[in-house]
C-alpha cells in the first residue's frame, strides 16, 4: 500500500488526482492508512489533527 500512497502523493504535487474505484482496494488502503497514520503524519510533517485517519473511527 505504501507504493500506492507514494504515487498518490507524487500526483498530488503535480496537480493530478488518483481515484481508486475498487471497493476492496479502498477498504484495504483505508486500513493501511489507519495503521500507519503516525508514519504518514511524520513523513508529511503533519500534526495529529490533520493526519489521514486521525478522525476516522
Amino acid at each position: 500500500m505504501y507504493l500506492y500512497w507514494r504515487i498518490q502523493q507524487d500526483l498530488n504535487c503535480l496537480g493530478e488526482f488518483l481515484i481508486f474505484r475498487d471497493p476492496s482496494f479502498n477498504r484495504s488502503f483505508l486500513q493501511w492508512m489507519r495503521k500507519n497514520a503516525a508514519g504518514i503524519a511524520w513523513a508529511e510533517e503533519w500534526g495529529w489533527s490533520t493526519a489521514p485517519g486521525s478522525n476516522l473511527n
